[in-house]
């Protein structure tokens, strides 16, 4: 067995890096998308997806509403106005369908300049 000499540490000390938005940003962002959706599930990617309105905050990962980013937070940034797309969904549309199964959601076809 191998023992750890040095603890681990649980947060990276300093401000955030270049162009990582600030934590306050980030809850910024993230009431805007509840707003936005109004804490129902965008995805609706499983047969048993949640109706109804998600509660915001809760203990466990499978108790409340979850934002979604669509792109590479590195690649695009954190928020929409970067150029990533960000979705409300419930815990069984996006722990399972997008992060287990690899679902994606489906989109509309671009009509901007045709």
């Amino acid at each position: 067995m191998i023992l750890r000499r040095t603890p681990i540490r649980k947060k990276r000390p300093g401000p955030p890096r270049r162009s990582q938005p600030t934590p306050a940003e980030k809850t910024a962002e993230r009431d805007r998308v509840y707003e936005r959706c109004g804490g129902t599930c965008e995805l609706n990617l499983m047969p048993g997806c949640w109706e109804g309105v998600l509660p915001k905050e809760g203990i466990t990962p499978w108790d409340h509403w979850h934002l979604v980013h669509l792109h590479s937070k590195r690649r695009f940034g954190w928020t929409e106005a970067q150029g990533n797309t960000l979705l409300g969904g419930c815990p069984l549309c996006h722990l399972e369908g997008i992060h287990r199964l690899g679902l994606r959601p489906q989109f509309p076809p671009c009509t901007n300049g045709v």
